[in-house]
């Protein structure tokens, strides 16, 4: 009814069924079931255009609009599985609003390469690697400049790709990018320069001979250094 309501109430529209498992939670299996169940209740139909998104007809819910054996029996019939996937869809539908206009306004853009499409949308969640360690840099940050700005979420999302960039183009691991983070943030030079992941990503082959000679001076005689590296410890 959401996307029904968008498109201005048209007597038939179009949804992706991977839209459709989005927004309710559901497996492609279960977005099928859940169609047909509705279409034997009388309240959509839907005609499936080959490879294209699949049509849908809201019927109306007025009384008598459906047969009478079937009133009142929606509760019952449709599965807990489809409730509960549906269930929030509406406190999201701004999110899928802005989705939607932003995929609109990007199929024009055919020549830009899948894989840079790929990664400005991809999201980091906030327990992932890469999003750990940018908060991490950022909480360093704070620490030696309390009155530095929050990041928004954009900002967020930008700080984390940089830290996927130094993981999968720059082969850092990341206990590597931690101690680098440690070490940049302790340095009273190198702190006041290195303000963002993107500028830690492209100092640090400059920043890492300096940093594995301190750490160096700092062991004990005897140890071997060509058995001990610094960024992986």
């Amino acid at each position: 009814m959401y996307l029904n309501n968008i498109t201005g109430w048209k007597s038939w529209f179009t949804v992706a069924s991977s839209t459709l498992e989005f927004r309710s939670g559901l497996s492609r299996q279960g977005v099928i079931k859940a169609r047909n169940e509705l279409k034997q209740l009388g309240y959509i139909d839907f005609k499936t255009n080959g490879r294209s998104a699949t049509s849908y007809h809201m019927k109306p819910l007025m009384q008598g609009s459906v047969q009478p054996s079937l009133q009142g029996s929606v509760q019952d019939s449709l599965q807990p599985s489809l409730h509960d996937g549906l269930q929030g869809s509406v406190q999201n539908s701004s999110a899928l609003y802005k989705q939607n206009k932003t995929k609109q306004n990007k199929t024009n853009n055919s020549d830009k390469s899948q894989a840079t499409r790929h990664h400005t949308q991809q999201k980091f969640a906030d327990d992932s690697v890469e999003m750990q360690l940018a908060m991490y840099l950022f909480s360093k940050i704070k620490e030696n400049n309390p009155e530095h700005k929050e990041l928004t979420d954009s900002q967020k999302q930008k700080w984390a790709d940089s830290i996927r960039l130094m993981i999968e183009r720059d082969d850092r691991s990341p206990k590597q990018i931690k101690n680098m983070v440690d070490w940049c943030q302790a340095d009273d030079f190198w702190r006041q320069n290195i303000l963002s992941t993107a500028k830690l990503r492209k100092q640090y082959d400059t920043m890492a001979p300096r940093a594995m000679k301190e750490w160096q001076r700092k062991q004990p005689v005897t140890v071997n250094f060509e058995d001990d590296d610094w960024f992986r410890r």
